[in-house]
């Protein structure tokens, strides 16, 4: 009976594995008939979702699989970009319709999209928002509209910038765990193994959080009053912030922040009143349908762009949400090779990691700009080991909202002495040749010994990212003291201090480089994507439970990628942990 129930068993599990298979290599017919199929009708709307979580370059097996469920997937912000700026050029896209969904990006991003979409508007063509509920960053990217529509019991969220870190240190008391934390001479600003030793912000990491809140701030206000200048002066504005952070969509429409209630249905009829003619279903393109009739460069001149996008880490590949020193070299030496890559665009979106990894990585890239221009577009968050693999380029581009610097390093250890002894009753014997042959002991606490060999250890490397700064960036090594520190900056004020050289996001720099060639070149990405139908067989075989949109609560996530990052602690780290806010 136990036989039969295994086989029987198996034998469902074979049929489920099959069923999927099936459905995919269908989704892969279809997408690829269909892209034979993508004339585009004069007066079209293009439409762009955003429901899910947008990233510089998104897994593509992961889309695949979020669109075969059903569910939220990740969006390609290079994607849009591109697609925007072909629409605004492209005479038979009239409209953009932005459908508001509980997307997740950093300012950054949403800026680099307002940008593309403030051309396209400038071209005479119209921009439309609508949706139920409008987050702070819906509302930002909204703002931009010549019409934002909400749904008549819709509500939005106004609330300002906040940053919360959580911390660890009363935790790993009660538990008998002890954090050592490590960090580079005068670096008082490196705060990211902080949450480890302390109770609560320090005043050093309490002052740098503050500036960097009220320079984003700042730079989201600009955006949204040049694009509604009312709000400016308007004393509701400052009521809804202080206190009124949810706003009910009629009072949305008093205040000025929306300009009509609109139930979904009634959306035909109201792009009929915008553009002044009836709009047909074929005459609404989505996104992925009009980025396939985009008609490619096909010249032998390319442009390539390295993506480098999540922590930085040691190893080989290129595995989601990390940047490897293997991975990433690889795709430097395939760029160095080719011939016909005429420029780099280095596409930074990290908050550094791994000094080692980083300083690999460095030496890659320091080796191609030898041979080859190299500019920088910074994302979210280029900080830490991500401004490190910058320092060697020609040309640094950034978002006023970029978050960058971090010119720091910290080492981070823990030791469980009470827990071991006291808790558990475990205890190790250290038997060595020497007398720090045992340096660490996870049983133990650090001896002042291991701790002198440790700090060490950071301090040269601390010294050779200002170095590596100094000597990249052209900035004499004193003035690279007083600005490194740890000391975390916005893009605004990276630009004023000379860490960037210019405001702009991945069009201006694809732009720039454009301008400089003889004839239009084509764009190629690395490192080089798996095929996503095979990678998405090999995900729904191992990994299945990453395929599916989580449901947790933002506080559980977040616990879970600080365990995730702690994990991936190993060695002396020029990290940035909390950056988001």
């Amino acid at each position: 009976m136990k036989v039969f129930f295994s086989s029987f068993l198996g034998v469902i599990a074979g049929l489920f594995f099959i069923f999927f298979i099936t459905i995919i290599a269908g989704v892969a017919i279809a997408s690829s008939s269909s892209s034979k199929e993508t004339g585009i009708l004069e007066k079209s709307t293009l439409k762009i979702n955003l429901d899910g979580v947008i990233e510089d370059r998104p897994d593509k097996a992961n889309q695949l699989l979020a669109e075969l469920i059903d569910q939220p997937t990740t969006l390609s912000l290079t994607e849009m970009l591109l697609s925007i700026e072909e629409a605004s050029k492209d005479p038979k896209i009239e409209a953009i319709w932005l459908k508001m969904g509980l997307f997740e990006a950093g300012y950054a991003s949403l800026q680099e999209l307002r940008n593309a979409l403030e051309k396209f508007q400038n071209e005479g063509k119209t921009i439309i928002s609508s949706g139920k509920i409008y987050s702070q960053k819906a509302f930002y990217l909204a703002s931009i509209s010549d019409e934002k529509i909400i749904v008549p019991q819709g509500v939005m969220e106004i609330s300002g910038l906040s940053s919360a870190p959580i911390y660890w240190k009363d935790a790993f008391d009660k538990l008998g765990v002890k954090a050592h934390l490590i960090r580079g001479n005068d670096n008082i600003y490196k705060s990211a193994g902080e949450p480890f030793i302390a109770s609560k912000m320090s005043k050093a990491n309490k002052e740098q959080t503050t500036a960097r809140l009220n320079s984003l701030w700042s730079s989201i206000e600009k955006d949204i009053f040049e694009s509604i200048p009312e709000l400016s002066e308007s004393k509701d504005w400052q009521n809804i912030l202080n206190n009124q952070p949810l706003v009910q969509a009629s009072d949305a429409i008093n205040y000025g922040l929306m300009d009509h209630a609109i139930y979904p249905d009634s959306m035909k009829g109201f792009l009929k009143h915008v553009l002044s003619h009836k709009v047909k279903d074929d005459q609404i393109v989505g996104l992925s349908k009009y980025n396939k009739s985009i008609e490619k460069a096909s010249g032998m001149s390319k442009i390539a762009v390295l993506i480098a996008e999540g922590n930085i880490v040691d190893g080989n590949g290129s595995g989601k949400g990390s940047v490897t020193d293997g991975g990433m070299g690889k795709a430097i030496k395939s760029v160095r090779k080719d011939k016909r890559i005429e420029a780099v665009i280095l596409r930074i979106n990290s908050p550094g990691g791994s000094a080692l990894a980083s300083d690999m990585i460095w030496n890659d890239i320091s080796l191609l700009a030898e041979e080859k221009p190299v500019y920088v577009s910074m994302g979210n968050v280029a900080a830490s080991g991500g401004y490190y693999i910058a320092a060697p380029c020609e040309k640094i581009y950034a978002s006023p909202m970029t978050i960058t610097g971090s010119i720091g390093v910290f080492g981070l250890l823990f030791s469980a002495e009470d827990l071991m002894h006291d808790k558990l009753g475990i205890k190790t014997q250290p038997v060595g040749t020497h007398p720090l042959s045992n340096l660490i002991t996870i049983d133990n606490d650090l001896s002042e010994s291991a701790l002198s060999v440790l700090q060490n250890n950071v301090n040269k490397t601390y010294d050779r990212f200002k170095e590596v700064v100094s000597e990249g960036r052209e900035i004499d090594i004193k003035k690279v003291d007083s600005l490194a520190k740890g000391y975390v900056y916005s893009g605004s004020d990276a630009l004023e201090i000379g860490l960037v050289d210019q405001y702009g996001g991945l069009l201006d720099v694809i732009g720039e480089i454009q301008s400089n060639l003889d004839k239009p070149a084509r764009l190629v990405f690395y490192p080089k994507q798996k095929d996503p139908i095979q990678e998405a067989l090999e995900k729904i075989k191992v990994k299945t439970n990453n395929i599916f949109y989580s449901s947790k609560s933002k506080i559980l996530k977040n616990i879970e990628e600080k365990i995730k990052v702690l994990e991936d602690l190993e060695g002396t780290q020029m990290r940035l942990l909390d950056y988001e806010f």
